[in-house]
C-alpha cells in the first residue's frame, strides 16, 4: 500500500493495519495509470481497492503482496512515447500472463524520467485474486523482459535518434568497463543535498576508471588512424610523383617567397611536384630527387626575382 501510494503520489489508507500513506505533496509525477486483464475486476481500476484487495488475499505473515519494477526511460523521446512505450511494455509481458499493473512515471527534469512498475503476484477473476503464480519469480522470465524493454526503447530511439541501449551485463557485451553500483533512492537524496554516501563515492571513482580507460582506447584509434592517414599519404605522394617516398625530397611553402610564381614556372618545365598539408595546416611541395637541381634552379631564380623586385621598390 505504501509503495502504491508513492509511486502515484496519492493519499491511501491501508485496510489491513489501519494506516494512511499520503505521498500528495510529490511533485514529479506526471503519468499514472491501472492496466488489468480482460477478466480482472473493473473495480481494481480505483488503485486503493486494487492494492487493499492484493493485501486481503494474503494470509501469511511474509507473503510477497508485490513485485516492483524500476526503469530508466530514453530522454530523446517525447512524454507521449514515453508513456506508449511503457502501456506497450506492460501488455506484453504482464497483462498477457494474467498481472494487474500498476505504472507511474517520474520526472524532476534533472534528465532522469524514470517508471515505477508495480505487479500483482496472484492470478485474477471476475471475482478477485485466486492462487499464487510462483512462475512469474523466475529468473529466465526477468531476463526476458529485460531484453524486451531494451527492444521496445529502440524500437521507439530508432526514429528519433542514433542512441541504443543494451540489457545484457558489461560483462557479457563484451565491454572492459566496471559496473556502477545503483545508488538507491535514500543515497541520490543524501548526495543531492551535497553530502557524500560510499556507493556515490565508489561510483565516481568508477566513472574516472572507466573515462581514463575511454581515452586510452581513443588515443590508441587516433594512432592507429594516423598510421593509416601516413600510409594512405605515402601511397598517394608516390603515385603522383611516379617513385618510392624515400626518392623525394619537400620544400614548406613558408619558405618560398612567391609561391604562385614558382608552382607555374614548375609547369612550364613540367617538373612532377604535389602539394600535401601538415597537421599544423602548412603546406610542403614533394618532387623527386631526379628533379632536384631543376627545382633548385627554379626556386634560386624566384628568390632573384623576388629579390630584385624589393630592391627596385626602394
Amino acid at each position: 500500500m505504501a509503495k502504491a501510494a508513492y509511486i502515484s503520489g496519492e493519499k491511501i489508507k491501508n485496510e489491513y493495519d489501519g494506516k494512511l500513506h499520503d505521498y500528495r505533496r510529490k511533485r514529479e509525477v506526471v503519468h499514472k495509470e491501472i492496466l488489468l486483464p480482460y477478466n480482472a475486476p473493473t473495480k481494481f481500476k480505483n488503485r486503493s481497492i486494487l492494492w487493499n484487495s492484493v493485501e486481503k488475499s494474503e494470509t501469511r505473515k511474509n507473503s510477497q503482496t508485490a513485485r516492483h519494477i524500476d526503469s530508466a526511460l530514453p530522454v530523446e523521446i517525447s512524454r507521449s512515447e514515453q508513456i506508449d512505450l511503457v502501456r506497450k511494455f506492460c501488455q506484453q509481458c504482464f497483462i498477457s500472463k494474467g498481472m494487474c499493473v500498476d505504472f507511474a512515471i517520474h520526472d524532476k527534469e534533472d534528465g532522469n524520467p524514470h517508471v515505477h512498475i508495480l505487479l500483482t503476484t496472484r492470478k485474477v477473476s471476475e471475482n478477485g485474486f485466486t492462487q499464487k503464480e510462483r512462475a512469474w519469480n523466475d529468473k529466465a522470465l526477468l531476463l526476458e523482459w529485460r531484453k524486451l524493454w531494451a527492444d521496445w526503447c529502440n524500437h521507439k530511439l530508432y526514429f528519433v535518434s542514433n542512441e541504443r541501449i543494451d540489457h545484457r551485463s558489461y560483462k557479457t557485451q563484451g565491454v572492459s568497463k566496471i559496473p556502477q553500483k545503483h545508488l538507491g533512492a535514500a543515497a541520490c537524496a543524501i548526495e543531492k543535498k551535497g553530502y557524500r554516501t560510499d556507493k556515490g563515492s565508489y561510483n565516481r571513482k568508477v566513472i574516472l576508471t572507466n573515462t581514463n580507460a575511454e581515452i586510452e582506447k581513443l588515443n590508441f584509434e587516433l594512432s592507429k588512424l594516423n598510421l593509416e592517414k601516413r600510409s594512405i599519404k605515402k601511397e598517394i605522394i608516390e603515385t603522383e610523383l611516379n617513385c618510392s617516398l624515400s626518392e623525394t625530397f619537400a620544400i614548406e611553402s613558408d619558405k618560398i617567397p612567391n609561391m604562385e610564381n614558382f608552382i607555374l614556372a614548375l609547369n612550364r618545365e613540367n617538373v612532377l611536384h604535389t602539394v600535401k598539408n601538415k597537421n599544423d595546416g602548412k603546406q610542403v611541395i614533394f618532387f623527386a630527387n631526379r628533379d632536384k637541381e631543376k627545382v633548385l634552379n627554379i626556386f634560386n631564380d624566384n628568390n632573384r626575382d623576388k629579390s630584385v623586385k624589393k630592391h627596385r621598390s626602394r
